[in-house]
């Protein structure tokens, strides 16, 4: 997987409540896949410490390691203490409803999702100054309060290759720093939501219903069933890299067709076309655009360069450029473990002392009457219910200004 990891939490709707708390990634075809599970009674500090602790057992802190995750203050501060490595970014859907909500400016979060989805840092700018032109408040949110490392593409840290292999780089402490850096800038950060996250809360609406044991045991079973399913899906696939990727391949290979080269020197060129001149290196695996910089597939600019320098058999070198992370094999790798069901409960090995440990229900108010399912909607996230003409089913206006209404009215008339 990438090394990107989306954590949140949503609650359960059984006796006694509590709240499961998800840890997953995103594979190469945009796929779910669990990480880490775990029931606790709210969400605090004590909680996201514990489970921070658990899931540093299977995937251990690293300058490579992404989490992406809301603004709760116990996600951050159980980051901060397990994970101080990792960098941690904030959900881009989430902050944009936090300004809707709290700054009224609906009307600019499109400049808002403009700059956290650039690349450059120029076209961040252009989107950010719009911002700032507008609201004031809303661009001082941004910047200090939140940080533009949170959230922004542009400004995601280490994303600057080194080479190792330099001959000035003699001092054995600067090649150190060196290989930090090279190994920070192979990060792959275009998961900037945790949508992925919030997929598998819906998923189990109606198990969160169920007790502990049965909730895990639907995860374990929808979850097998999903890798069985993965696996044999591309288990005999003929292309090297899974299906999402060859088809933004060869867009961008349509795209680099079309664009002039002009060598600058060995493995570097610069590529010019659509109004843009842009920089490539090939030996670094960079871009001026930062599309291969950061995505580790080969930009349109990339493409134009290898046709100028592999000739007709370039065809065969874009994917010596793409990331291992694409192609087939790895994809099928990540599902080849199998997931068991639970043995039943006369198989188990439990010691003694937690066999003899008396374990108290939750201490919480169950409260009378039918409990509630659905989650209320905050503020934000309540859309207006748009009138629906009864006459031309269209939306927008409703049948007393309908303007078949009024056509008819006015022929009836002359009539």
């Amino acid at each position: 997987m990438r090394k990107v990891i989306a954590v949140d939490g949503t609650f359960l709707t059984g006796k006694y409540r509590g709240v499961l708390l998800s840890s997953v990634a995103q594979d190469s075809e945009n796929h779910i896949f669990p990480v880490a599970f775990c029931v606790v009674d709210k969400e605090c500090n004590a909680a996201y410490e514990y489970f921070f602790e658990q899931l540093s057992s299977i995937h251990p802190d690293s300058v490579e390691l992404c989490i992406i995750s809301d603004r709760h203050i116990s996600i951050e501060n159980g980051i901060s203490k397990f994970y101080p490595q990792a960098h941690h970014g904030f959900c881009m859907r989430h902050l944009a409803e936090n300004l809707r909500k709290n700054f009224h400016c609906g009307y600019l979060l499109h400049h808002y999702y403009s700059a956290s989805k650039a690349y450059r840092i120029d076209e961040f700018n252009d989107h950010f100054q719009q911002i700032k032109d507008n609201d004031v408040r809303v661009a001082k949110y941004l910047e200090e309060d939140v940080g533009f490392h949170k959230w922004s593409r542009a400004h995601f840290p280490g994303n600057k290759y080194v080479n190792v292999n330099s001959p000035v780089q003699t001092s054995k402490k600067v090649f150190h720093t060196s290989v930090k850096m090279f190994q920070t800038s192979l990060k792959m950060y275009d998961v900037l939501t945790t949508n992925i996250v919030e997929s598998v809360n819906s998923m189990f609406l109606l198990e969160r219903e169920f007790p502990i044991t049965a909730l895990f045991d639907a995860i374990n079973r929808r979850f097998a069933q999903k890798f069985h399913e993965r696996r044999m899906q591309f288990l005999d696939t003929p292309t090297i890299c899974v299906p999402s990727v060859e088809k933004k391949i060869n867009k961008n290979a349509t795209f680099g067709n079309k664009l002039l080269v002009h060598p600058i020197r060995q493995q570097v060129f610069s590529i010019t076309g659509h109004d843009a001149v842009a920089k490539v290196d090939l030996h670094n695996r960079t871009c001026s655009c930062r599309e291969f910089d950061l995505d580790k597939i080969p930009c349109p600019h990339a493409m134009a360069a290898f046709r100028v320098e592999f000739g007709d058999q370039y065809v065969t070198s874009i994917y010596d450029y793409a990331s291992d992370f694409y192609y087939i094999d790895t994809y099928v790798n990540a599902y080849v473990i199998e997931i068991n069901p639970m043995p039943s409960e006369e198989c188990w090995d439990v010691p003694p002392e937690l066999v003899e440990r008396k374990i108290p229900p939750p201490s919480c108010e169950i409260q009378l009457g039918r409990r509630k399912t659905n989650q209320i909607p905050a503020s934000g996230e309540v859309k207006k219910k748009q009138n629906r003409c009864s006459i031309c089913k269209r939306t927008g206006h409703k049948r007393t200004t309908c303007k078949k209404r009024t056509e008819g009215i006015s022929n009836s008339v002359v009539a």
